[in-house]
């Protein structure tokens, strides 16, 4: 790779644990403005020094990475137990708009090699289970660390490679060596169509890491128009709100989704969308109707750790349900005034018509001159195809992971996961909650407690727990 591009926002993390630490980064990712040569190998010369720039596509992945060691061997108690999470999003780079040149036929050029980046990655341990992390049993001494380069010879574009190593000091109890000392490094890929994999299949590295897609998911890179191309210091306009409001309607379509076996019963569901509009308001006090721009979703996941044991200490065993919450994000667009979002429609299945007929009462508008619905300094995320049930059953979140359910008490658990609507305020935007219920089949005191769905400060969905029942029993990765 040309030495003049770099790996971007690269951040080392400061120490986690004690003593064993876990260092990891947060913001590496490619340049927003490259140059073709910098993208693709080989590239054509007559396009080589074509300039990129970052465009509108982007999606969001997580992946769950678990480092385990043991003592004597595959089944043995752990040692070292470390959770991570492995964050980044995948974007799409156009050609840039600028000096003389045949722009057109420049895209077109490009549209059978489409170039996409890496933006945002980062590793960062996170606490599952009690709120220890890492887990260190045996009390050892040492460490694993991250770091990221950028490289080349990975098909046509680039990956960023992370590296690890670990170290950890030889553990004397009563004078006898338990554990020798170990030394050991590795590394992983992140691919910029949202691939995260082992780069090498060393025996180690497959042994001690396990790799769990969360919100995550191999996409083809598609090509932009070459009328959709951005421009240099050209965006999406925003429409800033400091009112929203949904419709008092009840979600329909939610389908309660029960999964049973010998010692649990839980009952998620499915099939859940948000509102198709918003009333909005800006500071301003104009007064707009936010319409759900039905293309261009981006899928989305979370992981949920339900956990609980005995009040009593008496009493052993410990509850864990492993769940998975799966979505897709749609982006809201503020439709000029006087269309009121009366006339929304779902664009038709086999795609035979026009769609932008079917955004507000006027067909003729111009769906793409309108702004984005922002709020609080975030894009409002529209939600359809929402679905909580236990991680892996329907193929979605989790599988290949740890096993989700494990129950250790002796008696049958219940869980009841139900989603209720926050239609919003002037003070608080719409919000889809989650009413949880669980109790033992050998217990009275039964808990109950809610979750919200929210983006935090990086744009990224998260469940948020309001109660302590709530932040007692659950953990959420992704």
């Amino acid at each position: 790779m040309p030495s003049r591009m770099r790996l971007v926002g690269y951040r080392p993390d400061q120490p986690v644990g004690d003593p064993f630490t876990v260092t990891g980064f947060s913001g590496a990712g490619f340049p927003e403005q490259a140059t073709l040569r910098e993208l693709v190998t080989p590239a054509q010369p007559y396009l080589a020094g074509a300039g990129m720039v970052r465009g509108d596509q982007q999606r969001q992945h997580s992946y769950w990475l678990r480092y385990l060691r043991r003592l004597g061997g595959p089944t043995g108690p752990k040692r070292v137990c470390v959770d991570l999470l492995v964050r980044f999003t995948t974007f799409d780079y156009v050609v840039a708009d600028i000096g003389p040149g045949p722009l057109p036929s420049r895209q077109h050029a490009l549209a059978g090699f489409p170039c996409w980046g890496v933006a945002d990655l980062s590793v960062s341990p996170h606490a599952v289970g009690a709120g220890r992390n890492p887990f260190n049993k045996f009390n050892e001494v040492g460490s694993l660390v991250f770091d990221a380069r950028l490289e080349t010879g990975h098909g046509t574009v680039p990956a960023v490679r992370i590296g690890y190593r670990v170290h950890h000091e030889p553990t004397v109890v009563d004078g006898v060596l338990l554990t020798p000392a170990h030394d050991e490094v590795g590394s992983f890929l992140v691919h910029s169509d949202g691939l995260f994999e082992a780069a090498d299949q060393s025996l180690a590295t497959r042994t001690h890491f396990l790799v769990t897609p969360v919100n995550a998911g191999v996409h083809d890179r598609p090509w932009v128009p070459p009328h959709a191309a951005r421009r240099p210091g050209g965006t999406r306009p925003a429409w800033h709100a400091t009112g929203l409001a949904a419709p008092p309607a009840a979600p329909a379509e939610v389908r309660p989704t029960p999964y049973t076996d010998d010692t649990a019963v839980v009952t998620g569901f499915q099939g859940l969308d948000g509102p198709e509009t918003l009333a909005v308001r800006d500071a301003a006090g104009r007064a707009r109707t936010a319409m759900l721009d039905a293309v261009a979703p981006e899928p989305g996941a979370l992981l949920l750790t339900y956990q609980a044991g005995y009040a009593d200490p008496g009493r052993a065993g410990t509850v864990r349900l492993l769940l998975g919450l799966r979505f897709a994000v749609h982006r809201y667009l503020v439709a000029p005034a006087g269309v009121d979002g009366s006339g929304v429609e779902r664009p038709p299945e086999d795609g035979d018509v026009d769609i932008d007929a079917y955004y507000g009462d006027d067909p003729t508008t111009n769906r793409e001159a309108w702004p984005v619905l922002w709020h609080r300094g975030r894009r409002h995320p529209g939600l359809r195809q929402v679905a909580l049930l236990v991680a892996g059953a329907d193929g979605g979140p989790g599988g290949g992971g740890p096993e989700p359910v494990r129950n250790s008490t002796g008696s049958r658990i219940r869980l009841a996961l139900t989603p209720e609507w926050e239609p919003g305020d002037d003070d608080h935007a719409p919000e889809l909650r989650v009413r949880w219920a669980a109790s033992h089949s050998d217990d009275s005191s039964p808990v109950e407690g809610r979750l919200a769905f929210r983006v935090d400060e990086a744009g990224r969905p998260t469940l948020t727990p309001l109660d302590e029942e709530s932040r007692r029993h659950f953990t959420v990765t992704g």
